[in-house]
């Protein structure tokens, strides 16, 4: 159960240094690559956020 909610916290904090960096990367020079890699990387944490909130879809 702990490793669980350290595998949690760790794809967690993964994922929004990676959206922090790419927003980051954006605001300072606009590149469409970087605005495709970040809807991507947010539907990729919304859909692993959904499948762990709910177990019974595993």
């Amino acid at each position: 159960m702990i490793t669980n909610k350290k595998e949690f916290v760790v794809f967690v904090t993964f994922f929004a240094v990676c959206i922090i960096m790419l927003v980051i990367n954006i605001i300072k020079h606009f590149n469409y690559l970087d605005l495709l890699y970040l809807t991507v990387l947010i539907g990729c944490l919304f859909r692993y956020l959904y499948l762990q909130l709910n177990p019974s879809l595993k």
